[in-house]
């Protein structure tokens, strides 16, 4: 079931009057899709953190606006701690929707018992789907993943039925690779195979200064 989000009529704009709508404990937010006019609201801030908590993709409008809504859009504030504006699209169930859906890693790669490390290169991944089997999270299964192992967008688990990635397929979202030296390491270690550093000559550069007066 959706959550619910009373929202109301916004009649007034501009930076100051979002502004004295955020202290007052709701947000801006614009309704359209579907062919309609877009529409002006304003949204519980509390009710919208809810629903954020809950990982809802889609949510029940009621109040000024009727109907099933996707959170198409969140902008947040520079530091990511408060939401300042919400897009919404109208949608229904026969609806296909594109959506950014996260990839979270599950389990224990052996590889990182053979001397490689985990590289997480893709966090978040678009499909397409209904409204209604819209995912909460894709996960990647790295509990047989070797050393040199790789596993691909097609091998994630949750993707639901009839869901299809709309990037590529075989993008590479997990490898175990044996670890990079950092450029300290490696000056090291080039130190180590060409041996210590030559030793400065005690006088040498007394004996070098005099050279120079005596001409």
């Amino acid at each position: 079931m959706s959550d619910v989000l009373e929202v109301a009529a916004r009649e007034q704009h501009g930076k100051l009057r979002n502004r004295r709508l955020r202290a007052s404990g709701h947000l801006p937010a614009v309704l359209y899709g579907h062919g309609e006019e877009s529409v002006s609201l304003s949204i519980s801030s509390d009710q919208l953190r809810a629903s954020l908590r809950h990982g809802a993709k889609v949510v029940q409008l009621a109040g000024a606006a009727k109907c099933q809504a996707l959170l198409k859009d969140i902008q947040w504030d520079t530091f990511q701690q408060y939401v300042l504006h919400v897009d919404l699209l109208r949608v229904d169930e026969k609806d296909r929707v594109k959506i950014e859906v996260p990839v979270s890693l599950r389990g224990e790669a052996p590889g990182t018992h053979e001397g490689g490390v985990i590289e997480h290169l893709i966090h978040h991944l678009e499909i397409e789907t209904s409204p209604a089997n819209i995912p909460e999270q894709l996960q990647a299964n790295v509990n047989e993943l070797h050393l040199g192992g790789l596993l691909k967008a097609s091998e994630l688990s949750g993707l639901p039925e009839g869901a299809t990635f709309t990037g590529d397929a075989d993008a590479v979202i997990v490898q175990c690779v044996e670890p990079t030296a950092t450029p300290s390491e490696e000056d090291s270690a080039e130190e180590a195979v060409s041996g210590s550093v030559e030793p400065e000559v005690i006088g040498q550069k007394k004996d070098d200064d005099e050279q120079a007066e005596a001409k």
